[in-house]
């Protein structure tokens, strides 16, 4: 079998698995709305973003330089080397973070500290693992354990909050996610056999070095990042106040969840398949499944966009309490700014082949002051559902700056054919499902008759415009095996 079409494989493995963990975190904003107070929504969205940053900031350099290098030291000597020194360093990670949140939560005398602290903790170290797992091809153990932990998720914190005399504790849903993560994280240690390979006294000083030169300026990149990404919560927060960042947040997470999903889906299949070839034979073996990859991620993204901005009122209105629907914009807003954000991730690749980090954090920091201006401009003039308009504007101009800069390396390249294809499959999908949500009938009808509406006409497009011709094979093949 080709690189293309074992990449299209393992990308089409991933992805539906990846949309269900999506759908299953759409289910857990979807319930908290219906049991918690706005506020309480609120404030837990604001402690689980937080987490993520911190993660950013403090661990993704390590998981980043880890993903990079766990292929060849696992060739070297089983990963000891590799997995000895990640261990170390996030254990001075977490104690860290433990002295910090332990302070604060006796001086400040809030609780919500300490949640922020197993949160962090159980976070980390499955994101981290989770990678090394992608790397070293055990696809079967990442996506059970990923559906595992949004599985828990859900169902601890129904068990948690059945019941529940007080909606305004959101120590459930902290229970549940540091519970979820963390048997997931256990998890993926059993399946890299760490028990066995792992001892603090296999540090390896030269190793550390590589991942500080590497990771270093991706450490830049995630703050720029985080400031991309998250800037506009903490805005909304400002702006206004915890009732209406629980609105913001939880339409936020519907667009945000999915693309997230669909994104690593398919860069979980893609990447292993780009960085193999480009250490087998360089640009020239690598640049050929990045295009695919890139055409891959248009071809699910696209319609994504169309599907979600059609049925986003009453989308919002069918998963959320009453009220919530006033964010419904926000949703289709981060759907387009998700969809640039994935597309910029692909043209970073060959700074991240090639090892030259600086240039993503320079551009990264443009985009992030562009993100910070725009936001704050438009959450003045449109109300809260600006700040997500802000992200369109930061991701659509990080994109354009990155593509006109890496052209010196390499980019990835799209026939215009069929890039035209594409949209124009996604614009007649979304006229599709948005006159289904025009129907004389409930949120719920609409939805269930919109969906396969959408996806219907896409794919007939696809098809009949010979653009799908490769998937449609791959799917055949497939299911004749």
């Amino acid at each position: 079998m080709s690189s293309k079409n074992t990449m299209t494989r393992d990308a089409m493995l991933f992805l539906p698995a990846k949309i269900a963990e999506g759908l299953l975190v759409i289910a857990c904003s979807s319930l908290y709305t219906h049991l918690f107070y706005q506020s309480t929504v609120g404030t837990f969205n604001f402690i689980n973003f937080n987490v993520q940053i911190a993660y950013l900031i403090l661990a993704g350099w390590m998981a980043n330089a880890a993903t990079r290098y766990v292929g060849e030291e696992f060739q070297h000597d089983q990963g000891r080397g590799l997995f000895s020194t990640v261990s170390t360093v996030y254990l001075l990670i977490c104690a860290a973070v433990a002295v910090f949140c332990c302070t604060a939560a006796a001086v400040t005398g809030d609780r919500l500290y300490l949640g922020f602290l197993t949160m962090f903790c159980s976070y980390t170290v499955f994101q981290i693992l989770n990678s090394a797992l992608i790397q070293l091809g055990r696809m079967k153990a990442s996506i059970s354990l990923s559906l595992l932990s949004a599985v828990l998720k859900l169902a601890v914190a129904y068990v948690l909050v059945y019941g529940m005399d007080n909606p305004a504790s959101p120590f459930p849903a902290i229970a549940a996610n540091t519970v979820a993560d963390g048997l997931a994280g256990l998890g993926a240690i059993a399946a890299l056999g760490l028990p066995a390979i792992v001892r603090l006294r296999w540090f390896s000083r030269a190793l550390f070095g590589r991942f500080l030169k590497y990771g270093l300026p991706l450490m830049g990149v995630s703050i720029s990042v985080t400031l991309l990404n998250q800037i506009d919560k903490y805005l909304v927060v400002g702006f206004f106040n915890m009732d209406v960042y629980g609105i913001y947040s939880s339409n936020n997470s519907i667009a945000a969840g999915l693309f997230t999903m669909i994104s690593v889906g398919i860069m979980r299949g893609v990447y292993p398949a780009v960085l193999r070839a480009w250490r087998e034979g360089g640009q020239t073996a690598a640049k050929p499944l990045l295009d695919q990859g890139v055409r891959l991620y248009l071809l699910i993204a696209a319609p994504a966009v169309a599907g979600l901005t059609a049925v986003s009122l009453p989308m919002s209105r069918f998963l959320f309490a009453e009220g919530y629907e006033a964010g419904a914009p926000v949703i289709a807003y981060t759907a387009l700014a998700m969809l640039f954000m994935g597309l910029t991730e692909y043209a970073n690749k060959a700074y991240e082949l090639e090892q030259s980090t600086v240039q993503v954090l320079q551009n990264s920091a443009a985009a992030a002051v562009i993100k910070v201006l725009s936001s704050i401009v438009l959450l003045r003039v449109l109300g809260f559902t600006g700040g997500a308009l802000g992200s369109v504007v930061a991701f659509a101009s990080y994109f354009v700056i990155t593509c006109v800069r890496v052209r010196r390396r390499f980019l990835f390249r799209l026939a215009p054919a069929s890039v035209l294809r594409i949209l124009l499959s996604a614009l007649l999908c979304g006229t599709a499902a948005y006159g289904c949500t025009l129907l004389p009938v409930g949120n719920l009808m609409r939805l269930v008759l919109a969906v396969p509406a959408g996806a219907l006409v896409y794919a007939v497009c696809i098809i009949v415009s010979g653009e799908g011709r490769a998937e449609l094979q791959a799917i055949r093949h497939r299911l004749h095996r």
